[in-house]
């Protein structure tokens, strides 16, 4: 709700702009000071542990299935003044790199899959099972390949965003760049 209201704000503010120093400094702050949720994506990961430490007194081994959400945006907090240049009909927008911005696991998305204990084994502790789902969640959050898709995503959906809003504003020269 609170990121609508804000779009909205910060939709008013562009449509009411004209080449006046001051409302292009009015601009400047309204862009600057919010973050922008452009993409979101729902994973599932199979998260495994087979502890081999005592393995000569049986098996112990569990498996969770786990549905994370991820979010990622522009933070737009890390604009500068210089990154929004407006000159008559033209504007320049240099936005900060997508970042991901949220990754949340709900406990109801957390399933036990598969658990085997041997009788000679003691079960897993929750300390133990704990450390296994951080494990989980860092190897989410490390996936290089799932990441570069998602920020690539929220890279072109924030591109389209502004130059829609912009477009609407009156704004006849559009140009996006990203902060690389």
């Amino acid at each position: 709700m609170k990121r609508n209201v804000l779009l909205w704000v910060l939709a008013a503010m562009l449509l009411c702009c004209t080449s006046c120093r001051k409302e292009e400094k009015d601009i400047k702050y309204k862009i600057m000071k919010a973050e922008l949720g452009t993409v979101e994506y729902t994973v599932r990961q199979i998260i495994r542990n087979s502890d081999e430490t005592w393995k000569f007194f049986g098996e112990r081994k569990v498996l969770f299935s786990v549905k994370a959400t991820l979010k990622a945006g522009i933070n737009l907090d890390k604009m500068e003044d210089d990154d929004v240049e407006v000159k008559g009909k033209s504007i320049k927008l240099t936005l900060p790199c997508p970042e991901i911005v949220a990754l949340n696991i709900r406990p109801d998305d957390i399933e036990l899959a598969y658990s085997k204990v041997s009788t000679l084994r003691s079960d897993y502790s929750q300390k133990e099972l704990e450390e296994i789902l951080h494990s989980g969640e860092k190897a989410i959050r490390n996936d290089e390949t799932l990441r570069a898709t998602i920020l690539d995503d929220a890279k072109t959906n924030a591109r389209e965003f502004f130059e829609v809003l912009l477009r609407s504003s009156g704004f006849e020269n559009i140009v996006i760049k990203f902060d690389d």
